[in-house]
């Protein structure tokens, strides 16, 4: 049944025309108004699929009335009618798009043909319109199936980078890449997620040159933005904000953020970089969504490309290093076998050796110590098994290192940071304060404490605070002061930390006192 609205300032001919309307099939009249005020409103909320309107009424006359109602129901049919066959409305009324023009008394064969003629209308438009839609679904389908197997399959990217720019050529006029991977293990129902999924896709990207696309990866979901815009898109701070609104609402899960690309031929780096950011995210079990940039200085080593796999630094920071060392070897030999030139070869290997210095030197961050190596030797080898060679001696050499000095450092540094919690929980101390005490990198420290507490440095942190909050509350003092007491500043985070550690709410703690 089709949807009518009706609108005449004169209610005799409202009352005719309805009865005319109301005797013939596949329409229903859903309303009637007598100024044009009130019709636009009745349109507004019943979204009709044929409106039929007077010009002159009060108010606002037929025409205005249409203009304004396009605005809403662009898709609705318009009929005017009136007892002026004047030209000026005529010409209005096509250019608004008005599909006839009837003059007064409105007849029954008329007004038959007329309703005959927006039938057609309707069921075309209806037809296209689905037409259109299974097209784009067939689009976006085939495009997700694109992302899933060049993240399944990284090996035959040439080929399938190939048939999706021939197919869809506006791929090669793409602005920037992002790719985030999400978690939802932490998620509280199916309702939650797809609503965590609303929020980071449309909604979050409104109305701009942005498009999206997803696809399931075993758990977790992949999201692929492209700009095709002419200005930069800020993903990170969107996705970082939408992630964090989203918490309160869906409880916690985890987001991993690749670092923006300027064309499609970067989307397999996109995805291990969104795989790694990830990894880090549970690992430390971060509420923040988690920037690649922000937790690794190099893009993942070539030979590593293992969707299933940590990156090098994500080891070494763990203290994995027969794990590091066995991904260096591979990473060797894959630069063994793409046969490079020998100064290319020679900067790929100080590019990995310099990383290592870097991650070693995390470990005693403030006093800036990076540990020294030779790399004249290395510009003055010309065999490529030399180079090799050299290169995995160095790297057998800063393992061995880093893991004398994880022995040595590492129950020295939990314990330091640990007194420093006790001596300074009252205060607004962070991670970076904690790191900057024992003279570690940030996310050294985080992996650290985590691998050798069991729980991250957050967490425990927030234990400290409940505990002595606790503590407070059983000598009476209240709820409103303890909170400022153990280094909150926000009365409601500090309950709902406290309800989350404790099981108990505020109010009903202090009654059980």
């Amino acid at each position: 049944m089709l949807k009518i609205v009706l609108l005449d300032d004169e209610r005799i001919v409202l009352r005719g025309i309805s009865a005319l309307i109301k005797r013939e099939e596949n329409y229903e009249l859903s309303g009637t108004a007598e100024n044009g005020i009130d019709g636009l409103e009745l349109i507004k909320n019943t979204r009709p699929d044929i409106v039929m309107t007077d010009i002159r009424m009060p108010g606002m006359n037929g025409l205005d009335m249409i203009r304004r109602a396009k605005e809403f129901v662009p898709e609705s049919i318009y009929i005017v009618f009136s007892g002026f066959n004047e030209f000026k409305y005529v010409k209005e009324a096509i250019g608004l798009g008005v599909i006839d023009y009837i003059e007064k008394p409105v007849t029954v064969p008329k007004l038959k043909e007329v309703l005959k003629k927006a039938y057609g209308i309707y069921c075309y438009q209806k037809n296209y319109s689905e037409m259109t839609r299974n097209l784009e679904k067939a689009e976006r389908v085939y495009i997700e199936k694109f992302l899933r197997d060049l993240y399944e399959h990284p090996q035959d990217e040439a080929e399938l980078l190939r048939q999706i720019l021939e197919k869809n050529p506006k791929f090669q006029n793409v602005h920037s890449v992002c790719v985030t991977k999400i978690c939802e293990a932490q998620c509280r129902s199916v309702d939650d997620y797809r609503e965590i999924i609303q929020a980071l896709t449309f909604e979050m990207i409104g109305s701009t040159y942005v498009e999206v696309f997803s696809f399931y990866e075993k758990e977790n979901l992949m999201l692929v933005y492209f700009n095709f815009g002419e200005t930069e898109f800020p993903f990170y701070e969107k996705i970082k904000e939408t992630k964090r609104n989203l918490n309160s609402e869906n409880g916690n899960f985890f987001a991993g953020i690749s670092r923006i690309h300027k064309e499609i031929y970067a989307l397999n780096k996109a995805f291990e970089e969104a795989d790694s950011a990830l990894r880090y995210g549970q690992y430390l079990e971060m509420e923040d969504a988690v920037c690649i940039d922000e937790v690794e200085y190099a893009n993942p080593l070539s030979g590593e490309s293992d969707h299933g796999h940590e990156s090098l630094e994500f080891n070494f920071r763990l203290g994995n290093y027969e794990e590091c060392g066995e991904q260096i070897k591979s990473y060797l030999d894959y630069l063994k076998e793409i046969e490079l030139f020998p100064e290319l070869l020679i900067r790929k290997c100080r590019e990995l050796i310099y990383l290592m210095q870097i991650l070693l030197a995390e470990a005693d961050e403030g006093k800036r110590r990076i540990l020294d190596i030779n790399y004249q030797e290395l510009y003055e080898l010309r065999s490529e098994n030399k180079i090799l060679e050299w290169t995995e001696t160095k790297a057998d050499f800063i393992l061995a290192e880093a893991g004398k000095k994880r022995e040595k450092d590492s129950r020295w540094a939990i314990r330091e940071v640990k007194k420093f919690v006790e001596e300074h929980y009252a205060e607004g101390i962070s991670l970076d304060d904690a790191a900057e005490k024992v003279h570690m990198s940030k996310t050294y420290l985080s992996m650290l404490f985590k691998k050798e507490e069991g729980i991250t440095y957050i967490k425990y942190l927030t234990q400290v605070r409940i505990e002595k909050s606790m503590e407070l509350l059983k000598q009476g003092y209240k709820a409103n002061k303890v909170c400022e007491m153990v280094g909150y500043h926000d009365y409601k985070y500090f309950s709902t930390q406290f309800k989350k550690n404790t099981g108990m709410t505020l109010d009903n703690y202090k009654k059980s006192l």
